[in-house]
């Protein structure tokens, strides 16, 4: 009996336990849940310009760059100036200044707000901008071979500057008849130039048809874009970061001197004919090629040094140039040795030879069968005295 009382003495302890438990748990369940700050500052940012930047300055501390970039431009839709400043410098950074050109053109009327007048100018909108008066610049040997410069955004404008700067002050590339007309701009997402590096400049040439109807220049210099540079029928075009070597380099190219480097196959296969000579090349081995060079550049056997170069080592065939030296059309660095300045003289000689950018124009115009177009152009191109323009030409009247 003794043992039985104390068991009924214990039960009601251990009962009142549990029932505490109990109720510790109901209490417990009615208590609100703490609010995530970080939530709420995301819910706020949806209708709130400063929580929106809040949350832009924390996504960037956290160098999550795609998600401030959500909330810079998010920001900017609510009205901040600053917010869309900061999105489009932060959209400079991830994707280059073409990308970020063309998403401030396409948000212009549903963004409020403006971006600063020299960021609109590095971007390239130059409607906004006060222009900068450019004066172009004419050789004392004369304007035998005359170039327009364009520039699609500030950093170009900046190195066509420089550039012409160098130019004039170079000994030999300033005794060329060659002039240049006053710079002019292109709004960046008009020209629409590529920015891939290690790939070559590619731009929408065709907007610079009116200024290559008028028949003023004939070859365009276009510095714009990021990427590898290149001549190609009557336009050179180079990085909005240009050298002036480069700028030789590529200059070279109008004056039909040919690259003394490896040609990758298929612009060899274009290039590389057997018997083809250049001022700086000649194809193949035979006597006949090296007699019609001495002939066609006014040269004797004993004035130069044939001397093999890779140019056309992917399609077999053997390539000389008339030097030993290293020079730019092997290292655009190099200097430019006498007799490449004395071929360079005697091309401007006979400018009429150099294809002008308005027979390329009117090669377009007739893959458009733009036939009025491709008679306009022609005649621009058989102005400057362009052979096959006049005989295109004169093969219509015919006709």
């Amino acid at each position: 009996m003794t043992m039985l009382k104390s068991i009924n003495l214990r039960l009601p302890l251990k009962k009142g336990r549990f029932a505490g438990f109990f109720l510790l748990g109901l209490l417990s369940a009615c208590q609100p849940v703490a609010p995530d700050p970080e939530q709420q500052l995301i819910t706020a940012a949806k209708t709130n310009v400063t929580a929106a930047e809040q949350l832009a300055k924390q996504r960037l501390a956290a160098n999550e760059l795609d998600a401030a970039l959500h909330w810079w431009r998010h920001a900017a839709t609510l009205g901040s100036e600053a917010a869309l400043e900061h999105a489009v410098r932060l959209q400079l950074r991830l994707e280059g200044k073409l990308a970020t050109a063309h998403w401030l053109d396409s948000v212009k009327h549903s963004v409020p707000g403006q971006v600063s007048e020299p960021l609109l100018a590095e971007l390239g909108f130059w409607h906004s901008t006060v222009a900068q008066q450019h004066k172009g610049w004419q050789s004392e040997a004369g304007c035998a071979l005359l170039l327009q410069p364009v520039i699609a955004q500030a950093q170009g404008e900046r190195t066509w500057q420089n550039l012409l700067q160098a130019w004039q002050q170079d000994s030999q590339l300033a005794t060329l008849p060659v002039c240049f007309k006053p710079l002019l701009r292109l709004d960046s997402i008009a020209l629409n130039c590529t920015e891939q590096p290690g790939q070559r400049i590619r731009c929408d040439y065709q907007t610079l048809a009116p200024q290559v109807l008028s028949g003023e220049f004939q070859q365009l210099l276009v510095i714009a874009g990021r990427g590898l540079a290149s001549y190609n029928n009557g336009i050179v075009q180079l990085p909005d970061d240009a050298s002036l070597a480069l700028l030789r380099h590529e200059f070279m190219h109008i004056a039909g001197f040919l690259d003394e480097y490896v040609l990758s196959p298929t612009v060899a296969k274009a290039v590389c004919k057997a018997g083809r000579i250049a001022p700086n090349l000649l194809i193949g081995d035979d006597e006949n090629t090296l007699a019609r060079y001495l002939h066609r550049y006014q040269l004797t056997a004993a004035e130069i040094q044939l001397t093999a170069v890779d140019t056309c080592n992917a399609v077999g065939l053997q390539a000389y140039r008339p030097i030993a030296a290293i020079n730019p059309m092997r290292h655009f660095e190099a200097d430019l040795p006498l007799l490449y300045e004395q071929l360079l003289q005697q091309a401007f000689q006979q400018p009429q030879r150099l294809m002008p950018v308005q027979y390329y124009f009117a090669y377009l115009a007739r893959q458009e069968q733009s036939w009025q177009n491709w008679q306009r152009y022609m005649q621009g191109a058989a102005a400057f005295g362009y052979p096959a323009a006049i005989s295109a030409l004169a093969v219509a009247v015919e006709g």
